[in-house]
C-alpha cells in the first residue's frame, strides 16, 4: 500500500486542497480535508468515484455523524423532457410532426393515432433532454462543524509491484492504476509492501508509463509491512503510471533444484532458476530476468522479508540432469548412487530433496535428514561433479 498526500488536478471530485491516502494492491483509502458548516453537508463525488466506493467504508471524521442520505440519480430517458411537446420526424421524403405522450412507453400521437416509436429520423425542439444529468449525492447530518475529514475506500486507485533483475541489478516498479478518469498529483508518497485483505476486492487497469523523479528511500518495517518513500511530487494520470520504488545490487546464483519422490529411474531432471538474498522487504510480484543481455524468463516472487532467500524458478534446463545407479540388494532394499556434474562455464548451486514412502530406513552420510526423506545442497564449479550414496529400506505398512 502507499501512504500519500494527494493534490488533485481539476475539481471533478470536489476536493479542497491536499488529501491523505493509503493505496493498497486492490484499492485505496482516501481522506479529504473538509471545512464543514454546522449540521449538514452535501458531498457530490461524481459518478466514477461513487461507483468505485467500497460499501460500508464511507466516514466523516471530526464530527459526530447522525445520519447519511445517499441519493443516486434516476435512470431516466432523455425523452422525459419532451412529454407533451411536438417533435419532428423525417419519413417518406418529408418532415412530419407528432406529440410525445409517454417517454417510458415511447408513445406518440400522430394525426389522431397513437404510435409506439417513430419511423425515420427524429428531431427534437431543443437539447434540454440531453443535458448531463445530476450525479449522485450524499447528504451528511452531524453534530459539530469546522475542520473534518471525509474518508472512504475506493477501488478506483490501486497499485501492483513488478520487478526486473538483470546481471545482479534488482529494480522494483510500482504500477499505480487510476480508474477515476482524471489525473492525480501526489505529494509525500510512501509505498508499503505487504498483504492487506479486502473482501470487497479491487480493480485492474492499463495505460501510460511515466518516470519517477528519484529512487525510493527505505523507511522501515511496521506490523509485517515494508515501507518505501518516494521523494518529491509525482503525477498519476488516468490508467497506469509506473514508478521505480526499489533499486539494489544482489548476487544471484544459478540454481538447479529437484523435489521428487523415490523411483528407480536412472536419471533425474532439474528445474533451473536463480537464488539471492532479499536486500530489503520485497512485495509479492512478477520478476522479469535477463542474463548477459538475454531474457531468460519470468518468475513469481512471494512477500519476502529482508535477509530471506529468494528463489526464482524458470522451468527445465536441458543440461540439468543427474545420473543414478539404483541397485536392489534385496527385496525393498536399495543402494543408490547419484552423480551431478556441472557442464556450464559458470558455477551453479544444486538442491535436491527426495521423499520416500513411509515407513522407511535411510542410511547415508552428509545428507540432511527430513521426516519424509532427505535434502542436500552443494555448489559446483564449472566442470566439477559430485556423487553421493545412500541405502534405503522400504518397510511394509
Amino acid at each position: 500500500m502507499w501512504r500519500v498526500w494527494l493534490c488533485l488536478l481539476g475539481a471533478a471530485m470536489g476536493f479542497a486542497g491536499a488529501q491523505e491516502a493509503l493505496v493498497y494492491k486492490g484499492f485505496a483509502e482516501l481522506r479529504q480535508p473538509q471545512s464543514l458548516p454546522p449540521g449538514e453537508w452535501v458531498w457530490e463525488p461524481g459518478a466514477a468515484l461513487f461507483e468505485s466506493l467500497v460499501p460500508g467504508t464511507l466516514r466523516l471524521l471530526g464530527v459526530e455523524e447522525l445520519s447519511r442520505w445517499v441519493r443516486q440519480p434516476d435512470k431516466a430517458t432523455p425523452l422525459g423532457a419532451y412529454v407533451g411537446k411536438e417533435v419532428q420526424f423525417y419519413w417518406e421524403g418529408q418532415w412530419r410532426r407528432a406529440t410525445l405522450v409517454s417517454a417510458e412507453q415511447n408513445l406518440y400521437l400522430y394525426e389522431g393515432r397513437y404510435l409506439v416509436g417513430l419511423p425515420g429520423v427524429v428531431a427534437y425542439p431543443d437539447p434540454g433532454g440531453f443535458s448531463t444529468p445530476l450525479g449522485p449525492r450524499v447528504v451528511f447530518r452531524y453534530r459539530g462543524s469546522g475542520n473534518a475529514w471525509l474518508a472512504y475506500l475506493t477501488r478506483g486507485l490501486s497499485w501492483s509491484p513488478r520487478y526486473s533483475l538483470e546481471d545482479g541489478l534488482l529494480v522494483g516498479w510500482a504500477a499505480l492504476t487510476n480508474t477515476l478518469g482524471h489525473p492525480l498529483r501526489l505529494g509525500r508518497t510512501e509505498l508499503v509492501a505487504g498483504r492487506v485483505p479486502l473482501v470487497q476486492g479491487g480493480l485492474e487497469g492499463a495505460a501510460a508509463l511515466r518516470a519517477a523523479p528519484a529512487m525510493a528511500e527505505e523507511v522501515g518495517e511496521v506490523a509485517g509491512t515494508y515501507r518505501y518513500r518516494l521523494p518529491g511530487e509525482i503525477e498519476v494520470g488516468p490508467g497506469v503510471t509506473e514508478l521505480p520504488f526499489l533499486q539494489a545490487e544482489v548476487r544471484p546464483v544459478y540454481l538447479w533444484r529437484l523435489q521428487t519422490g523415490f523411483s528407480t529411474s536412472q536419471e533425474l531432471l532439474f528445474t533451473r532458476g536463480f537464488r539471492f538474498v532479499a536486500p530489503q522487504g520485497l512485495a509479492a510480484g512478477v520478476v522479469s530476468l535477463w542474463e548477459r543481455g538475454v531474457f531468460v524468463g519470468q518468475a513469481s516472487l512471494e512477500d519476502t522479508p529482508q535477509g530471506a532467500s529468494v528463489v526464482l524458478l524458470l522451468g527445465p534446463d536441458p543440461e540439468g540432469r543427474a545420473g543414478r545407479q539404483v541397485q536392489e540388494v534385496a527385496r525393498n532394499r536399495f543402494r543408490v548412487t547419484t552423480t551431478v556434474r556441472n557442464p556450464k562455464a559458470y558455477p551453479l548451486e544444486v538442491e535436491i530433496q527426495e521423499v520416500f514412502p513411509w515407513p522407511f530406513d535411510l542410511e547415508a552420510d552428509g545428507l540432511e535428514r527430513l521426516p519424509e526423506g532427505y535434502r542436500l545442497r552443494f555448489a559446483l564449479a564449472p566442470g566439477q561433479s559430485r556423487s553421493y550414496t545412500y541405502s534405503l529400506v522400504l518397510r511394509p505398512r
